[in-house]
Protein backbone atom coordinates (compact mmCIF):
# COMPACT_ATOMS: atom_id res chain seq x y z
CA UNK A 1 0.00 0.00 0.00
CA UNK A 2 1.13 3.24 -0.64
CA UNK A 3 1.07 5.93 1.88
CA UNK A 4 0.28 9.84 1.71
CA UNK A 5 -0.75 12.38 4.40
CA UNK A 6 -0.84 9.08 6.90
CA UNK A 7 -3.61 6.99 5.11
CA UNK A 8 -3.38 4.39 2.80
CA UNK A 9 -4.47 4.35 -0.48
CA UNK A 10 -4.99 1.61 -2.70
CA UNK A 11 -2.29 -0.12 -5.70
CA UNK A 12 -2.97 0.94 -9.16
CA UNK A 13 -4.14 -3.02 -9.76
CA UNK A 14 -5.97 -3.39 -6.43
CA UNK A 15 -9.77 -3.48 -6.98
CA UNK A 16 -10.72 -0.32 -5.85
CA UNK A 17 -12.60 2.73 -6.47
CA UNK A 18 -9.76 4.12 -8.04
CA UNK A 19 -9.01 0.76 -10.04
CA UNK A 20 -8.43 2.30 -13.47
CA UNK A 21 -7.82 -0.89 -15.26
CA UNK A 22 -11.24 -1.12 -16.23
CA UNK A 23 -13.16 1.93 -17.20
CA UNK A 24 -16.65 1.63 -18.69
CA UNK A 25 -17.83 2.88 -21.46
CA UNK A 26 -20.94 1.09 -22.21
CA UNK A 27 -21.29 -3.32 -22.74
CA UNK A 28 -17.91 -4.53 -23.65
CA UNK A 29 -16.25 -1.45 -24.57
CA UNK A 30 -12.60 -0.78 -23.02
CA UNK A 31 -10.02 1.51 -23.28
CA UNK A 32 -6.35 0.53 -25.28
CA UNK A 33 -4.23 -1.13 -23.56
CA UNK A 34 -1.28 1.23 -24.31
CA UNK A 35 -4.15 3.98 -23.05
CA UNK A 36 -4.80 2.68 -19.67
CA UNK A 37 -0.88 1.53 -19.17
CA UNK A 38 -0.19 5.40 -19.70
CA UNK A 39 -2.79 5.88 -16.95
CA UNK A 40 -1.73 3.62 -14.44
CA UNK A 41 1.97 5.00 -14.44
CA UNK A 42 0.14 8.39 -13.45
CA UNK A 43 -1.83 6.55 -10.20
CA UNK A 44 0.98 7.67 -8.38
CA UNK A 45 1.09 11.56 -9.17
CA UNK A 46 -2.89 11.04 -8.38
CA UNK A 47 -1.84 9.83 -5.39
CA UNK A 48 0.29 12.84 -4.33
CA UNK A 49 -1.76 15.30 -5.00
CA UNK A 50 -4.81 13.35 -3.35
CA UNK A 51 -2.93 13.05 0.09
CA UNK A 52 -2.06 16.82 -0.20
CA UNK A 53 -5.85 17.80 -1.00
CA UNK A 54 -6.70 15.64 1.81
CA UNK A 55 -4.28 17.76 4.22
CA UNK A 56 -6.00 20.55 3.20
CA UNK A 57 -9.15 19.64 3.40
CA UNK A 58 -8.19 18.49 7.21
CA UNK A 59 -7.04 22.11 7.89
CA UNK A 60 -9.95 24.01 6.33
CA UNK A 61 -12.43 21.89 8.51
CA UNK A 62 -10.49 22.56 11.64
CA UNK A 63 -10.00 26.32 10.87
CA UNK A 64 -13.71 26.57 9.98
CA UNK A 65 -14.99 24.45 12.54
CA UNK A 66 -17.79 22.18 11.63
CA UNK A 67 -20.68 24.37 12.45
CA UNK A 68 -20.82 25.49 8.95
CA UNK A 69 -22.22 21.82 7.82
CA UNK A 70 -25.92 23.08 7.68
CA UNK A 71 -24.99 26.00 6.13
CA UNK A 72 -22.96 24.59 3.18
CA UNK A 73 -25.53 21.94 2.36
CA UNK A 74 -27.54 24.90 1.69
CA UNK A 75 -25.66 26.28 -0.38
CA UNK A 76 -24.74 22.85 -2.36
CA UNK A 77 -28.23 22.53 -2.71
CA UNK A 78 -28.68 25.71 -5.10
CA UNK A 79 -26.72 22.75 -8.08
CA UNK A 80 -28.90 19.86 -6.61
CA UNK A 81 -30.99 18.05 -8.32
CA UNK A 82 -34.16 19.40 -6.41
CA UNK A 83 -33.29 22.72 -7.30
CA UNK A 84 -33.59 21.92 -10.65
CA UNK A 85 -36.28 20.00 -10.55
CA UNK A 86 -37.72 22.81 -8.88
CA UNK A 87 -36.83 25.18 -11.17
CA UNK A 88 -36.74 24.36 -14.52
CA UNK A 89 -39.86 23.94 -14.73
CA UNK A 90 -40.95 27.10 -13.63
CA UNK A 91 -38.92 28.65 -16.13
CA UNK A 92 -40.63 26.35 -18.81
CA UNK A 93 -44.08 26.79 -17.65
CA UNK A 94 -43.76 30.86 -16.19
CA UNK A 95 -40.86 32.39 -17.78
CA UNK A 96 -40.18 31.71 -21.31
CA UNK A 97 -41.57 28.00 -22.61
CA UNK A 98 -38.92 27.54 -25.42
CA UNK A 99 -35.79 28.77 -23.35
CA UNK A 100 -37.22 26.31 -20.62
CA UNK A 101 -37.35 23.21 -22.91
CA UNK A 102 -33.48 24.20 -24.01
CA UNK A 103 -32.49 24.85 -19.94
CA UNK A 104 -34.32 21.45 -19.59
CA UNK A 105 -32.35 19.59 -21.82
CA UNK A 106 -29.00 21.63 -21.39
CA UNK A 107 -29.09 20.16 -17.96
CA UNK A 108 -29.71 16.69 -18.31
CA UNK A 109 -26.96 16.61 -21.20
CA UNK A 110 -24.62 17.56 -19.00
CA UNK A 111 -25.81 15.37 -16.26
CA UNK A 112 -25.38 12.54 -18.05
CA UNK A 113 -21.56 13.57 -19.23
CA UNK A 114 -20.76 14.43 -15.59
CA UNK A 115 -21.58 10.77 -14.78
CA UNK A 116 -20.33 8.97 -18.07
CA UNK A 117 -17.33 10.67 -17.12
CA UNK A 118 -17.43 9.75 -13.44
CA UNK A 119 -17.11 6.24 -14.65
CA UNK A 120 -14.03 7.15 -16.57
CA UNK A 121 -12.21 8.40 -13.83
CA UNK A 122 -13.62 6.44 -11.10
CA UNK A 123 -11.46 8.57 -8.58
CA UNK A 124 -12.78 8.15 -4.70
CA UNK A 125 -14.10 10.95 -2.48
CA UNK A 126 -12.41 12.33 0.25
CA UNK A 127 -14.17 10.62 2.74
CA UNK A 128 -13.42 7.30 1.18
CA UNK A 129 -10.25 7.72 2.12
CA UNK A 130 -10.82 9.48 5.51
CA UNK A 131 -14.28 8.88 6.80
CA UNK A 132 -14.29 11.52 9.42
CA UNK A 133 -14.31 14.29 6.66
CA UNK A 134 -17.06 13.16 5.52
CA UNK A 135 -20.06 15.95 6.39
CA UNK A 136 -22.19 14.84 3.60
CA UNK A 137 -22.11 11.29 1.48
CA UNK A 138 -22.47 10.68 -2.20
CA UNK A 139 -23.67 7.47 -4.05
CA UNK A 140 -21.89 7.97 -7.32
CA UNK A 141 -17.46 9.01 -8.10
CA UNK A 142 -15.95 11.85 -7.10
CA UNK A 143 -14.04 13.16 -10.38
CA UNK A 144 -15.44 15.62 -11.68
CA UNK A 145 -17.77 16.91 -9.59
CA UNK A 146 -21.80 17.24 -10.47
CA UNK A 147 -22.81 19.90 -8.90
CA UNK A 148 -19.44 22.31 -9.72
CA UNK A 149 -20.03 21.28 -13.25
CA UNK A 150 -23.88 21.81 -13.19
CA UNK A 151 -23.33 25.34 -11.27
CA UNK A 152 -21.37 26.79 -13.87
CA UNK A 153 -24.21 24.95 -17.21
CA UNK A 154 -27.14 25.70 -15.18
CA UNK A 155 -25.97 29.56 -14.36
CA UNK A 156 -24.41 30.27 -17.32
CA UNK A 157 -27.75 29.90 -19.19
CA UNK A 158 -30.21 31.24 -16.52
CA UNK A 159 -28.34 34.22 -16.03
CA UNK A 160 -30.14 35.99 -18.52
CA UNK A 161 -33.12 35.93 -16.77
CA UNK A 162 -31.50 37.60 -14.14
CA UNK A 163 -31.17 41.24 -14.03
CA UNK A 164 -28.23 42.83 -15.26
CA UNK A 165 -26.57 44.21 -12.43
CA UNK A 166 -26.88 40.77 -10.83
CA UNK A 167 -25.49 38.62 -13.89
CA UNK A 168 -21.58 38.72 -13.42
CA UNK A 169 -22.02 38.28 -10.04
CA UNK A 170 -23.83 35.35 -9.82
CA UNK A 171 -21.97 33.49 -12.91
CA UNK A 172 -18.64 33.94 -10.69
CA UNK A 173 -19.98 33.79 -7.16
CA UNK A 174 -22.13 31.02 -7.36
CA UNK A 175 -19.88 28.41 -8.89
CA UNK A 176 -17.41 29.38 -6.28
CA UNK A 177 -19.43 28.63 -3.59
CA UNK A 178 -20.97 26.00 -4.84
CA UNK A 179 -16.96 24.40 -5.09
CA UNK A 180 -16.51 25.42 -1.69
CA UNK A 181 -18.89 24.17 -0.07
CA UNK A 182 -18.00 20.73 -1.62
CA UNK A 183 -14.84 20.87 -0.43
CA UNK A 184 -15.74 22.03 2.63
CA UNK A 185 -18.11 19.09 3.12
CA UNK A 186 -15.41 16.29 2.48
CA UNK A 187 -17.03 14.99 -0.67
CA UNK A 188 -15.05 16.59 -3.10
CA UNK A 189 -10.95 17.14 -3.51
CA UNK A 190 -10.67 20.39 -4.92
CA UNK A 191 -9.16 18.72 -8.19
CA UNK A 192 -12.78 17.74 -8.50
CA UNK A 193 -14.47 20.99 -8.13
CA UNK A 194 -11.90 22.19 -11.02
CA UNK A 195 -12.59 19.79 -13.18
CA UNK A 196 -16.22 20.11 -12.82
CA UNK A 197 -15.84 23.78 -13.67
CA UNK A 198 -13.91 22.79 -16.86
CA UNK A 199 -16.19 19.79 -17.87
CA UNK A 200 -19.21 22.88 -17.62
CA UNK A 201 -17.26 25.46 -19.00
CA UNK A 202 -16.35 22.84 -22.01
CA UNK A 203 -19.79 21.61 -22.47
CA UNK A 204 -21.60 25.17 -22.00
CA UNK A 205 -19.25 26.73 -24.85
CA UNK A 206 -19.92 23.90 -27.32
CA UNK A 207 -23.60 24.28 -26.82
CA UNK A 208 -23.20 28.05 -27.61
CA UNK A 209 -21.05 27.52 -30.24
CA UNK A 210 -23.22 25.00 -32.27
CA UNK A 211 -26.76 24.92 -30.37
CA UNK A 212 -28.45 27.50 -32.15
CA UNK A 213 -27.57 25.70 -35.53
CA UNK A 214 -28.19 22.69 -34.90
CA UNK A 215 -31.89 23.83 -33.46
CA UNK A 216 -32.41 25.73 -36.61
CA UNK A 217 -31.44 22.81 -38.25
CA UNK A 218 -34.30 20.80 -36.72
CA UNK A 219 -36.67 23.13 -37.15
CA UNK A 220 -36.58 22.73 -40.84
CA UNK A 221 -36.97 18.88 -40.68
CA UNK A 222 -39.86 19.07 -38.35
CA UNK A 223 -41.19 17.34 -35.30
CA UNK A 224 -41.09 13.45 -36.36
CA UNK A 225 -36.93 13.96 -37.00
CA UNK A 226 -36.90 15.45 -33.66
CA UNK A 227 -38.76 12.76 -31.86
CA UNK A 228 -36.26 9.92 -34.05
CA UNK A 229 -33.07 11.98 -32.88
CA UNK A 230 -34.59 12.23 -29.21
CA UNK A 231 -34.51 8.27 -29.26
CA UNK A 232 -31.39 7.90 -30.80
CA UNK A 233 -30.09 10.01 -28.72
CA UNK A 234 -31.54 8.77 -25.39
CA UNK A 235 -30.55 4.99 -26.93
CA UNK A 236 -26.60 6.23 -27.07
CA UNK A 237 -26.72 7.28 -23.19
CA UNK A 238 -27.98 3.62 -22.63
CA UNK A 239 -25.56 2.39 -23.99
CA UNK A 240 -22.57 4.46 -22.55
CA UNK A 241 -24.25 4.24 -19.41
CA UNK A 242 -25.95 1.23 -19.12
CA UNK A 243 -26.21 0.85 -15.13
CA UNK A 244 -27.98 4.04 -14.99
CA UNK A 245 -31.11 4.43 -17.30
CA UNK A 246 -32.46 7.78 -14.94
CA UNK A 247 -31.12 10.49 -17.01
CA UNK A 248 -31.68 8.68 -20.62
CA UNK A 249 -35.59 8.03 -19.79
CA UNK A 250 -36.09 11.53 -18.52
CA UNK A 251 -33.86 12.92 -21.46
CA UNK A 252 -36.41 10.93 -23.84
CA UNK A 253 -39.55 11.68 -22.41
CA UNK A 254 -38.61 15.56 -21.79
CA UNK A 255 -37.50 15.98 -25.41
CA UNK A 256 -40.67 14.30 -27.22
CA UNK A 257 -42.49 15.74 -24.66
CA UNK A 258 -40.97 19.50 -25.45
CA UNK A 259 -41.62 18.86 -29.10
CA UNK A 260 -45.10 17.81 -29.17
CA UNK A 261 -45.94 20.51 -26.85
CA UNK A 262 -44.28 22.61 -28.87
CA UNK A 263 -46.74 21.37 -32.01
CA UNK A 264 -49.87 20.60 -30.59
CA UNK A 265 -50.20 22.91 -27.19
CA UNK A 266 -47.68 26.16 -27.02
CA UNK A 267 -48.84 27.93 -23.99
CA UNK A 268 -48.14 31.71 -23.29
CA UNK A 269 -46.14 32.14 -20.27
CA UNK A 270 -47.19 35.51 -19.85
CA UNK A 271 -49.95 36.03 -17.46
CA UNK A 272 -50.95 38.00 -14.01
CA UNK A 273 -48.71 36.39 -11.02
CA UNK A 274 -51.21 34.98 -8.90
CA UNK A 275 -52.19 32.89 -12.12
CA UNK A 276 -48.41 32.08 -12.49
CA UNK A 277 -48.08 30.95 -8.84
CA UNK A 278 -51.03 28.76 -9.25
CA UNK A 279 -49.77 27.20 -12.20
CA UNK A 280 -46.47 26.55 -10.54
CA UNK A 281 -48.06 24.73 -7.43
CA UNK A 282 -50.25 22.94 -10.08
CA UNK A 283 -47.29 21.75 -11.71
CA UNK A 284 -45.00 20.45 -9.19
CA UNK A 285 -48.00 18.92 -7.33
CA UNK A 286 -49.32 17.13 -10.24
CA UNK A 287 -45.10 15.73 -10.74
CA UNK A 288 -44.99 14.71 -7.40
CA UNK A 289 -48.00 12.65 -7.60
CA UNK A 290 -47.12 11.11 -10.69
CA UNK A 291 -43.13 10.68 -9.22
CA UNK A 292 -44.52 9.11 -6.37
CA UNK A 293 -47.31 6.57 -7.74
CA UNK A 294 -44.72 5.50 -10.61
CA UNK A 295 -42.21 4.95 -7.44
CA UNK A 296 -44.59 3.20 -5.32
CA UNK A 297 -45.34 1.16 -8.24
CA UNK A 298 -41.59 0.21 -9.16
CA UNK A 299 -41.61 -1.87 -6.18
CA UNK A 300 -44.10 -4.74 -7.12
CA UNK A 301 -42.79 -4.77 -10.73
CA UNK A 302 -39.44 -5.30 -9.97
CA UNK A 303 -40.25 -8.12 -7.87
CA UNK A 304 -42.75 -9.27 -10.16
CA UNK A 305 -39.63 -9.87 -12.39
CA UNK A 306 -37.07 -10.81 -10.41
CA UNK A 307 -34.91 -7.37 -10.35
CA UNK A 308 -34.19 -8.53 -13.46
CA UNK A 309 -35.66 -5.47 -15.27
CA UNK A 310 -35.01 -2.73 -12.99
CA UNK A 311 -33.35 -0.26 -15.03
CA UNK A 312 -36.33 -0.23 -17.68
CA UNK A 313 -38.63 -0.03 -15.08
CA UNK A 314 -36.27 2.74 -13.70
CA UNK A 315 -36.35 3.81 -17.69
CA UNK A 316 -39.97 3.98 -18.49
CA UNK A 317 -40.50 5.57 -15.26
CA UNK A 318 -38.32 8.78 -15.88
CA UNK A 319 -39.37 8.84 -19.32
CA UNK A 320 -42.88 9.60 -17.79
CA UNK A 321 -42.12 12.07 -15.32
CA UNK A 322 -40.14 13.70 -18.66
CA UNK A 323 -43.34 13.79 -20.45
CA UNK A 324 -45.46 14.58 -17.93
CA UNK A 325 -43.48 18.03 -17.28
CA UNK A 326 -42.75 18.62 -20.72
CA UNK A 327 -46.28 18.08 -22.45
CA UNK A 328 -49.24 16.72 -19.64
CA UNK A 329 -48.92 19.59 -17.59
CA UNK A 330 -49.07 22.64 -20.50
CA UNK A 331 -52.18 20.32 -21.31
CA UNK A 332 -53.42 20.89 -17.60
CA UNK A 333 -52.73 24.11 -17.30
CA UNK A 334 -54.97 24.82 -20.84
CA UNK A 335 -57.58 22.53 -19.25
CA UNK A 336 -57.59 24.24 -15.94
CA UNK A 337 -57.48 28.09 -17.92
CA UNK A 338 -53.95 28.59 -16.07
CA UNK A 339 -52.69 29.59 -19.12
CA UNK A 340 -53.16 30.41 -22.71
CA UNK A 341 -52.60 29.05 -26.06
CA UNK A 342 -49.98 31.14 -28.19
CA UNK A 343 -51.91 32.98 -31.11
Amino acid sequence: MRQGAGHSFPKAGAPSRANFLSIPLGPRLVFPFGLVRRIVQHMALIESMHAAELRYIEQLQAFLGRGLSIPMQIISLFASEAFVIAVVPAIYWCVHRKKGAELGLLVLGSAFVNLWTKQLFAWPRPYEIIPSLGLAKESTYGMPSGHSQLSVVFWAYAVQFLPKKWRIPVLIGCPLLIGFSRVYLGVHFPSDVLGGYLVGAVFFSLFSLFGTGIEQSLQKFGWRVRVLIAAALSFVMNLLLPADTMISGAFLGAAIGFAFASRNIPIETEGPVMQKVVRYLVGIASTGVVYFALKFASGPLNALSGGSQAQLIRFVRYAIVGAWVSYATPFLFLTLKLAKREA
